[in-house]
């Protein structure tokens, strides 16, 4: 999935979704998810693992369609992630 979302052409054409961010950044590189609602990209999130602490960070969350700001959909599939990774404890930065 990631290939095909990377390709701003055919999400535009097909999902009327478009993104930008800065792949680089001084101390590394943001791989944000894109967050998919039904048919529908609504954002992205940045997050990260820290193994050590066990602690699943959400650096940024961006949502851009305005009627999943508080979709409760979003916060269960972030559950869902952090529990698949084992974490312990998810951070909202």
């Amino acid at each position: 999935m990631d290939t095909v979302v990377r390709d701003k052409t055919w999400l535009e054409t097909f999902f009327d979704y478009s993104f930008s961010f800065e792949y680089f950044k001084k101390k590394g590189m943001k791989w944000p998810l894109s967050i998919l609602v039904g048919n529908q990209f609504v954002g992205y999130l940045d997050c990260k693992m820290d193994w050590k602490t066990k602690k699943f960070i959400i650096k940024e969350r961006n949502i851009f369609n305005p009627d999943f700001i508080d979709c409760k959909g979003i916060d269960v599939a972030i559950e869902e992630l952090a529990a698949f990774h084992e974490a312990k404890e998810i951070i909202e930065k």
